[in-house]
């Protein structure tokens, strides 16, 4: 797989810079064409029932004044760099899963916290990620390091989703400095049939790796924080997990936990 059309979603939130200053750096790092969608999923809390519709007509205003400044401040921030920026209208889950199906790659900020309320709301990089096709990159917030992708750790456990996310971090895994393959299991993961494991299929693209196999771990979640952090990785590649028993939004635990409480970079898809 090449990624040549990357896709950034920005907001008001104090993250999007860093996330849009990162975005072209991938992209010129790829060769990628860069799209930016700004729009905001969280409006200004609405007054409270006693207050005047003036009130709540000047709450909606100072939102839009917000959301202006951040569109300004961003677009500065883009001026004389190539690539075309779009402002969502509507639902902004469905604008960011329309236009995600004209990219190779989504960027996502990771659930803002209640102190950042212009920032990317609750449930909406899960609604992207399981309703849409196309792979994200999930950016912590705040988020410090320098690098994306020069160290690169695998949680593999062989499925079909963890797959899909393989595939389409291969531009990253073929530039990485070093890839290592991380399985929670009693046994080793390997093809059913052939026995081939997921070292020898990197091999195979060009990708030289470290294999890793570790016990079963009770929460997935935090042990791969850690583990992210003893090997120094810069990217975690991972499938998405989702019970659609439950309803669409709701993640599976590793999934979740690891996106409430990002340390570094995941790639996922679904």
């Amino acid at each position: 797989m090449q990624i040549r059309s990357i896709l950034v979603h920005l907001d008001p939130g104090l993250a999007s810079v860093t996330r849009l200053t990162l975005a072209h750096g991938l992209a010129e790092r790829l060769d990628a064409e860069l799209t930016m969608l700004f729009g905001s999923g969280i409006e200004a809390a609405p007054p409270a029932f006693a207050y005047s519709a003036s009130a709540a007509l000047q709450a909606a205003e100072d939102n839009e004044g917000r959301n202006d400044f951040a569109r300004a401040g961003l677009r500065a921030v883009h001026a004389d760099r190539p690539g075309t920026w779009c402002d969502a209208r509507g639902d902004l889950a469905q604008a960011l899963i329309a236009e995600a199906a004209y990219a190779d790659l989504l960027i996502l900020g990771a659930p803002t916290s209640a102190g950042d309320p212009g920032g990317t709301p609750l449930g909406l990089v899960e609604a992207v990620i399981l309703r849409g096709g196309t792979p994200a990159l999930v950016i912590p917030q705040p988020h410090y390091a320098s690098t994306v992708g020069e160290r690169v750790l695998i949680a593999w456990d062989g499925s079909i989703a963890a797959a899909r996310a393989v595939r389409a971090a291969l531009p990253f895994l073929r530039r990485a400095e070093r890839v290592d393959v991380v399985s929670w299991s009693a046994a080793p993961v390997l093809a059913p049939f052939s026995r081939l494991d997921l070292g020898e299929w990197l091999k195979r693209h060009d990708v030289d790796s470290r294999m890793h196999q570790r016990g079963h771990a009770a929460h997935l979640g935090d042990v791969l924080r850690s583990t992210a952090c003893e090997l120094t990785s810069d990217l975690i590649v991972m499938g998405c997990y989702g019970h659609a028993r439950l309803r669409e939004r709701v993640f599976g635990g590793a999934t979740r936990s690891v996106l409430t409480s990002l340390s570094v970079p995941v790639m996922m898809a679904h």
